[in-house]
């Protein structure tokens, strides 16, 4: 599985997420009539590839990327409660084979006036398979 495919997985079964949004959750960019809350998500903004892992059977090659999951909606508590779900669900999320940990950055609040949102950026760092 590669990573975008892992976010957007994750963005959409973690049950606090999926409540809000669905499966409204898109790559770089959100579609043009969009039903908020829904989120956009950019990865890797910025990746590190010298990590690696590791096995009985020798390195496996790990990357450590930098992931940023914009929350949009309608209100500033609106995308604060859809962040609140993000941070809840990528928070020491790893899965079985590409994710090996994720931690939450960063979060930044604030209004879109180019499409009349409210937007909460969450930065995650995420260890995964390469």
């Amino acid at each position: 599985m590669t990573l975008r495919t892992e976010i957007y997985d994750r963005c959409t079964t973690h049950a606090g997420t999926a409540a809000l949004i669905g499966t409204r959750c898109y790559p770089e960019r959100l579609p043009e009539n969009v039903v908020y809350p829904a989120v956009r998500f950019l990865a890797p903004v910025s990746r590190d590839d010298s990590t690696y892992r590791t096995h009985d059977t020798g390195k496996v090659p790990r990357a450590v990327s930098r992931v940023q999951i914009d929350c949009f909606a309608s209100t500033g508590t609106g995308a604060a409660a859809l962040a609140d779900q993000i941070v809840n669900a990528w928070s020491g999320y790893r899965d079985a084979c590409t994710i090996g940990y994720a931690q939450i950055a960063n979060r930044i609040a604030t209004r879109e006036d180019a499409v009349n949102r409210y937007r909460t950026i969450v930065d995650v760092m995420v260890e995964h398979a390469t």
